[in-house]
């Protein structure tokens, strides 16, 4: 049984920064980034262990595509993925505040 992908407003956000970001530069680019990116993303549908854990105390993977890394949320018992942060690895990582508070 698949997994449900929530995305939270901050993710929505971040990704469209970085859609907004990359189009200015490059369109063709940036459509090919964001469908990679959506495509990686749905992968937690059916593999939400996918990511690797951002830090051990609290229960947010990161998974990475091409230089920018998803951070996430899995409830098991809801079957839900909820996708909290998308961030350029040159960036910041969010703080763990901003993780548990959307």
């Amino acid at each position: 049984m698949k997994y449900q992908l929530v995305w939270t407003e901050p993710a929505s956000c971040d990704l469209e920064r970085i859609d907004r970001y990359l189009r200015r530069r490059n369109p063709a680019a940036a459509e090919k980034m964001g469908a990679g990116l959506l495509r990686r993303v749905s992968a937690l549908e059916s593999q939400p262990e996918l990511g690797r854990l951002y830090d051990a105390e609290f229960a947010y993977p990161v998974l990475p595509h091409r230089g920018y890394k998803v951070f996430y949320r899995v409830e098991h018992d809801k079957r839900v993925v909820e996708i909290a942060h998308v961030r350029h690895g040159a960036r910041d990582n969010p703080t763990l505040d901003d993780l548990l508070t959307d």
